[in-house]
């Protein structure tokens, strides 16, 4: 997973070359109501999106055993490893 700061529209972003979207589960049940998932080069759901307490816009997911935190701000997504 690429870190940095990247373009945020309509819940997706393009990062190293991937596209990205942000997308609302259809039934959340026991967990959480978004995850990511990667569209191109072939889609790859990645992880759920775990709301950071006490935050708004601030999400912790994993990706290929690694710990990655995301901030949504306007139109920028900042993704960081933990």
């Amino acid at each position: 997973m690429e870190t940095g700061e990247f373009v945020f529209h309509e819940s997706m972003f393009l990062a190293g070359g991937n596209k990205f979207i942000v997308k609302h589960r259809k039934k959340p049940t026991n967990k959480p109501e978004l995850y990511l998932a990667r569209l191109q080069p072939q889609f790859q759901y990645i992880s759920s999106l775990f709301p950071v307490p006490g935050t708004s816009g601030e999400y912790t997911f994993d990706y290929e055993r690694q710990l990655f935190k995301m901030k949504q701000t306007g139109n920028k997504v900042s993704i960081e490893k933990l």
